[in-house]
C-alpha cells in the first residue's frame, strides 16, 4: 500500500512538471508581441510628402529623383552625382539638397560667406571638423557632411521640416528653445529654401 502511495505521488509529479514545461515559453521571445509600426500615426504638412517618409533602412532604397533643372540655375552636372549621393547615404531627399545648396552658394564650391562659411553647402570650418570633412571646398566632401549634419537635424527634430531647415542656418540650440523664427535671417532662409523645395517637386 505505501509503494503503491510512493509511486502515485511521483506519477502526479511528473505530470505537474511536463505540464509546466509544456506551458513555459522556451524563449522570453516568444512572449515579446510584434510591434505594430502601422499603430503610429505621422502628420506633415503638405510639402513634406516626398520627405517625411521613415528614414530608409538601407541606402540603396529609392528616393525621389533629383529634378536639377527645376532650380533657377540647373544643378551642374558634377554636383548631380554627388547629391545623388547623399541622398541615398542619408536618406534625405535629393532636392531638398540641392535646394538648401542653391540658399547657401549657388552650387560654388570655392564660396566663402561673410561669416567664413565655405563650399556648396556653407559648412563654416569647425562644424566641418567635426563631420569629418577635411576640405569644404572639396564639393563632395562638402556636400557629404552637410547632408549628414541636416540628416542628424531632421532626426533630432522628429522630422519637422521648419525647424531642422531653420536649424541649419540659425543652430540647433537656439531653434530648439524658440523655434523656427529664431532669426529674421532663418524666417527668409527657410522661405527661400521651402520655395526652390516645392518648385523642384512640382517638375514630377
Amino acid at each position: 500500500m505505501r509503494i503503491r502511495l510512493i509511486a502515485l505521488v511521483l506519477a502526479a509529479s511528473a505530470l505537474t512538471a511536463s505540464s509546466y514545461a509544456a506551458d513555459r515559453p522556451t524563449s522570453p521571445v516568444k512572449q515579446i508581441m510584434p510591434l505594430a509600426s502601422a499603430a503610429f500615426p505621422v502628420s506633415a504638412p503638405h510639402y513634406l510628402t516626398a520627405l517625411i517618409k521613415d528614414r530608409p533602412s538601407s541606402p540603396a532604397q529609392q528616393l525621389k529623383p533629383l529634378a536639377a533643372a527645376a532650380f533657377p540655375i540647373p544643378v551642374p552636372q558634377y554636383l548631380t552625382a554627388i547629391i545623388n549621393e547623399a541622398s541615398q547615404k542619408y536618406g534625405v531627399d535629393p532636392n531638398l539638397i540641392a535646394a538648401m545648396a542653391f540658399r547657401e552658394s549657388r552650387f560654388d564650391s570655392r564660396a566663402v560667406s561673410r561669416i567664413g562659411a565655405q563650399g556648396v553647402m556653407q559648412l563654416m570650418p569647425r562644424t566641418a571638423r567635426s563631420l569629418g570633412v577635411q576640405d569644404s571646398f572639396d564639393a563632395r566632401q562638402n556636400i557629404l557632411g552637410g547632408t549628414k549634419y541636416l540628416r542628424a537635424l531632421l532626426d533630432r527634430f522628429n522630422g519637422d521640416f521648419d525647424k531642422s531647415v531653420a536649424a541649419y542656418n540659425a543652430g540647433p540650440e537656439l531653434v530648439a528653445k524658440v523655434g523656427p523664427s529664431a532669426t529674421t535671417e532663418a524666417i527668409e532662409y527657410l522661405a527661400a529654401v521651402k520655395q526652390f523645395y516645392q518648385a523642384a517637386l512640382r517638375a514630377f
